[in-house]
């Protein structure tokens, strides 16, 4: 039972507060002349009559002491709440390899001082990367796959605990360019598409046999379905209509940004133009990629997911950081510690006062 902030855990022992009315009723019972000794001397006399006027002291310490009794042998105690992560669960990163994930989303400015560092800017791939990254890193029971996709999906890793080689894999990604000519991956994945069906179809084909109580699958993307064989729409349908044991929930991440967007500028043969700095050339994007977020938003609500639109590098760890709050921490841990140390503290405290009182200038009250 809780009250007062505290755990009681034997709070039927507060019947024994019943006793208080009763000791009450005997204090005020005895209210009778005589109860202190009279001595001689005014001094004397004036002296008596402030203690016989505070006659009720012995009386109201023993009631404190049975009160603190009573709520120590109650068994109050503290509760420490703690939000602790869960393990255990399966999950599957569905990353989009289209050449759409070239774009830099930065302004002008911002893209002008980086080239002028030295520095190559971070596309949507080099982003999504890096966080996911993280997030495999912070894993620690859970199984972690990877699906990617672009004009083809395919599975890249399957299920594992082994997150240094996740990582791994993760590192050796080459993402495709933009152009018809471009192959700059070895031509192991095309650029020339989005099939998130396909990818969310081979996630589920690597999780509806785990036996983990929580399945997700993290969707990210920058685009729209484009080509494939399966419908996202009705794999996660089929998704949502499993049950309970082989469910799968699928959260999507609309990763970029459309308002100020730049794109590598390739020659005919397809390889990226450099400046006199040596650095990669960049033009606005003026035709900006389409996108679908009604789709993701679909997908993810109808298996129970949720769907994260994330325009910036920092929005996106906030989206991840939010994921790993909804499905990673949601187990309540309650510690308790017994706190009625310091009530039988109290109780020996008053019960002194009162013989101390009883047995000097009170001797009589009693």
């Amino acid at each position: 039972m809780s009250l007062l902030g505290y755990w009681w855990d034997d709070p039927w022992m507060w019947l024994g507060l019943l006793l208080i009315p009763a000791l009450l009723w005997r204090t005020i019972s005895m209210t009778k002349p005589g109860r202190v000794g009279i001595s001689d001397g005014a001094a004397a006399q004036e002296s008596t009559s402030m203690v016989a006027s505070l006659w009720w002291v012995p009386d109201a310490f023993r009631i404190m002491c049975v009160a603190a009794l009573v709520l120590a042998a109650a068994r109050p105690q503290t509760m420490d709440e703690r939000v602790v992560k869960t393990g255990g669960v399966d999950i599957m990163l569905a990353m989009d390899m289209s050449g759409s994930m070239n774009s830099v989303d930065m302004t002008r400015d911002a893209l002008e001082d980086t080239l002028s560092k030295g520095v190559r800017p971070d596309n949507r791939f080099d982003i999504a990367r890096r966080i996911l990254k993280n997030f495999v890193r912070e894993r620690r029971q859970d199984r972690v796959g990877l699906v990617i996709f672009g004009q083809q999906a395919w599975l890249k890793y399957p299920l594992t605990v082994d997150y240094s080689r996740l990582i791994r894999t993760l590192d050796d990604l080459v993402l495709d360019g933009l152009t018809a000519n471009t192959c700059r991956n070895g031509c192991t994945i095309s650029g020339k598409g989005t099939v998130m069906g396909d990818a969310l179809g081979r996630a589920y084909n690597r999780l509806r046999r785990s036996p983990a109580k929580s399945k997700l699958v993290l969707l990210i993307t920058d685009g729209k379905q484009e080509g494939g064989k399966m419908d996202p729409r009705s794999v996660s349908r089929h998704m949502r209509d499993l049950g309970a044991d082989e469910k799968v929930r699928i959260f999507t991440f609309l990763v970029g940004n459309s308002d100020e967007t730049y794109i590598p500028v390739y020659d005919f043969r397809g390889r990226e133009l450099l400046g006199a700095s040596g650095m990669p050339q960049y033009q606005p994007n003026r035709r900006p990629f389409p996108v679908d977020p009604d789709l993701l938003q679909e997908i993810a609500s109808m298996t129970d997911g949720q769907f994260y639109q994330s325009y910036n590098e920092e929005k996106f760890r906030q989206d991840i950081k939010d994921l790993e709050k909804t499905v990673f921490q949601t187990e309540i841990k309650v510690d308790k510690a017994d706190a009625f140390m310091p009530l039988l503290w109290f109780a020996l405290f008053f019960l002194g006062l009162e013989w101390i009182f009883k047995f000097t200038r009170w001797r009589g009250v009693i």
